[in-house]
């Protein structure tokens, strides 16, 4: 089916394709690795208070507030057009309202962190405040850190070279993960780690953008072509897709607060680490997804239908058939690969794991669905009704917990992953129909 592209669009997915394998090793490698790290260094105890503390922040950290991710699709379809000058426009707005949004977020998360009291969470008995609110303050630090580090990778993307921004965000990445074990290994407590972080972020933040002023001499971070037209014209998707990493955050995050919150320290450690193995087939369909999202962007702004038809044929079968064959293997594997890397300290039961098996098969497929909406900045209506769905997902999973345990929040997960399937299915058929 990929013969039907042109040449230069498979010769690239495949540069892409192969740096999107390094990322998923990269991201494999650091989420199987700081499990057993992390435990052999601080203990059950504290492990299980680091994955409470960290879990909006942390997973935020590596997330898209909007505007970047706008931002990167609005360049690559300019430049595919031979826009140049919008996409300088589009990527000097983007950088004047970051500079002006995250001051006050950062002002306002210090004020709630400074009001918060880890006492009200089982899962940080034993943890001082103090260390609890420096940790989640440099945290902080990171996300927004990390938004800036985004918009570097817009510019690198914008002349539709997917590649060298994985290749970049990638190895932060790995950097973050190996400064973090560094700490912990070194006797460093939850504060060493999160400010290890915020270092290795800035020192990739600085040297991507020095890479980018050497390969794309056009592009640097300024006001000067800043307007407002661009700012309302990004405003209304980049709102909408905020509801994306919010609600994968709840659906990520959620289950492991209400774990720690009325199931204690071992449930979250259970129930953190058996996730880590269940979704690693989701590095490979991450890997499809988004190593075609530039080329969806791309072939729009050149508006080259028939090709982001063929493309979009090849996306889906692709991920139908990987899903399946994945979901069989993984429930074989998942409970000894939950022991071995738990030293058997985590036993994984039955119907816990088939729940999540199912959540995230169905993750997979939408997100093959909604890949291409998004690649074109028509993501509104589907981002916000993913929010509400994690957010009911959430909640079901506290109301599901006390009686039926893990199965319960899995259960729940695996509910609103199955309701995001049939929204996305919904909204493809009235776009074609």
């Amino acid at each position: 089916m990929l013969r039907a592209l042109d040449r230069s669009i498979t010769r690239r997915l495949g540069r892409t394709l192969s740096a999107q394998g390094y990322a998923q090793l990269v991201t494999l490698a650091v989420q199987l690795a700081l499990v057993p790290v992390l435990l052999r260094a601080w203990g059950t105890s504290l492990y299980g208070a680091w994955l409470v503390l960290s879990a909006v922040p942390l997973y935020l950290s590596f997330s898209d507030f909007g505007l970047t991710f706008v931002a990167k699709n609005a360049m690559v379809i300019a430049v595919a057009g031979g826009r140049r000058d919008e996409a300088l426009r589009i990527f000097h707005t983007v950088f004047a309202l970051l500079c002006a949004l995250l001051p006050p977020l950062l002002m306002g998360s210090a004020a709630l962190i400074l009001l918060f009291d880890p006492d009200m969470l089982p899962g940080l008995a034993g943890v001082a405040p103090g260390t609890a609110r420096a940790a989640l303050l440099l945290l902080a630090l990171n996300m927004a850190a990390y938004q800036l580090f985004l918009l570097v990778c817009a510019g690198i993307r914008a002349e539709n070279r997917p590649a060298s921004e994985v290749t970049w965000a990638a190895t932060a990445r790995l950097g973050e993960g190996a400064a973090t074990a560094g700490a912990a290994l070194a006797g460093g407590g939850l504060v060493a780690a999160a400010a290890a972080m915020v270092a290795i972020r800035l020192l990739f933040l600085f040297a991507a953008y020095r890479w980018l002023r050497g390969t794309a001499g056009w592009l640097a971070l300024g006001w000067r072509a800043a307007d407002r037209a661009t700012a309302s014209a990004l405003w209304r998707p980049a709102l909408a897709y905020m509801a994306m990493p919010v609600g994968h955050a709840l659906l990520l995050q959620g289950p492991v607060l209400v774990a720690g919150s009325l199931l204690g320290a071992g449930a979250t450690v259970a129930f953190a680490t058996t996730r880590t193995v269940v979704r690693l087939g989701t590095a490979a369909i991450n890997m499809i997804n988004n190593s075609v999202v530039s080329e969806y962007a791309a072939l729009h702004g050149k508006g080259a239908r028939a090709a982001a038809s063929v493309l979009f044929r090849w996306h889906v079968g692709a991920t139908l058939v990987a899903t399946f064959c994945y979901a069989a293997a993984i429930i074989l594997l998942a409970p000894a690969a939950v022991a071995l890397l738990t030293h058997d300290a985590v036993r994984v039961a039955a119907p816990f794991l088939l729940w999540l098996v199912l959540a995230v098969v169905a993750e997979m497929i939408w997100s093959a669905l909604f890949s291409p909406i998004a690649a074109i900045n028509r993501h509104a209506r589907l981002a916000i009704g993913f929010a509400a769905l994690a957010l009911a997902g959430v909640g079901a999973a506290w109301l599901l917990a006390p009686r039926y345990g893990l199965s319960g929040v899995a259960g729940a997960l695996a509910a609103a992953h199955l309701a995001m399937v049939a929204l996305c299915l919904f909204t493809g058929r009235r776009r074609h129909g």
